[in-house]
């Protein structure tokens, strides 16, 4: 079968492999779409944890043996320790994360345990079933939060994570959303769903502030326009570290808050969230066109709305 490796820094190639075989409890999926999204965009510029060659993509859909339509639940822990029983397996300390530290939808077919298959309604097309997997780690971000419906908010990044939160904030009432976003096209996207206003910048504080980006500049601003006894939330790994004015934190009560991941429930929702997207927000790509899409983003070059792997097409 046709696969992308990663081999290294900046090494993304396309070869024949062997199918993979499904050990116990696992069964074959065949892959339909499998989102791009900053955590590939970084590995192919820093590995990192993940084992080479890789197979990166934690994002994907496709058909089950079973010819059903599904989506893939990506996580996966222990299943013995407190935060596995309280269904958190991204803090296990033997998370794994297919795409990750096991192979990804990459490829034209991955195995994946039985547990991870989540059906997937005709309703969805494959072009919205790219968002799921980011829009639950929105649907989580949201939750650990905790926004009440009186609060205002501001997103920053409109990508696929900026997106969920929106369509996360409508549906919970939220009405004082705010996106900010380089691209226009994404702007229009989250108007699209819910957002009361968007704009390149906001020069106001906010409630809760919620950076999707996770560059220095994303990560200050967002503690910047924390208003006092707000909430500071964090999403990206677009860098490691950040110098941040502890005095200021410490007398102005803000709250920093991390969010990675989800919890199969979270998963869940996100696939609900998931039908309020355009397909034509998605721009398909095949094997060849993956890498120099990558390459585009880490470079600068604005991304469509949401770009996805589609291994069926041909160049």
């Amino acid at each position: 079968m046709r696969a992308l490796l990663l081999k290294g820094p900046q090494i993304l190639d396309l070869e024949n492999i062997a199918p993979p075989e499904p050990g116990q409890g696992e069964v074959i999926v065949d892959v339909e779409v499998t989102g791009l999204g900053g955590s590939e965009v970084a590995a192919l510029q820093s590995p990192g944890l993940r084992p080479l060659p890789n197979i990166m993509g934690h994002g994907l859909c496709g058909l089950a043996s079973t010819g059903h339509r599904v989506a893939v639940f990506p996580l996966s822990g222990c299943e013995v320790c407190l935060y596995c029983n309280q269904g958190q397996p991204q803090l296990c300390n033997d998370w794994n994360l297919i795409g990750v530290q096991k192979p990804g939808g990459f490829a034209e077919q991955v195995s994946v345990p039985e547990s991870a298959l989540v059906h997937m309604p005709a309703t969805l097309s494959w072009e919205q079933a790219s968002f799921i997997e980011p829009f639950a780690n929105a649907v989580n971000a949201w939750k650990r939060a905790q926004p009440k419906s009186t609060d205002s908010v501001l997103v920053i990044g409109a990508g696929s994570l900026g997106l969920g939160l929106t369509a996360m904030a409508r549906d919970q009432g939220c009405k004082s959303i705010f996106v900010s976003d380089l691209s226009s096209k994404r702007l229009e996207a989250a108007l699209s769903l819910g957002a009361r206003e968007v704009a390149l910048s906001f020069s106001r504080e906010f409630d809760i502030v919620f950076d999707t980006v996770g560059t220095e500049l994303a990560r200050t601003q967002c503690i910047n326009q924390t208003k006092k006894n707000g909430k500071s939330v964090f999403l990206g790994f677009a860098s490691q570290s950040l110098n941040i004015d502890f005095t200021r934190m410490i007398r102005e009560q803000i709250t920093f808050i991390g969010s990675f991941v989800f919890s199969r429930q979270q998963f869940g929702k996100a696939m609900e969230l998931a039908h309020d997207c355009s397909s034509e927000w998605v721009k398909n790509l095949s094997f060849n066109e993956v890498a120099a899409e990558l390459k585009a983003y880490a470079d600068g070059t604005l991304m469509p709305i949401k770009s996805a792997l589609r291994p069926r097409k041909i160049v």
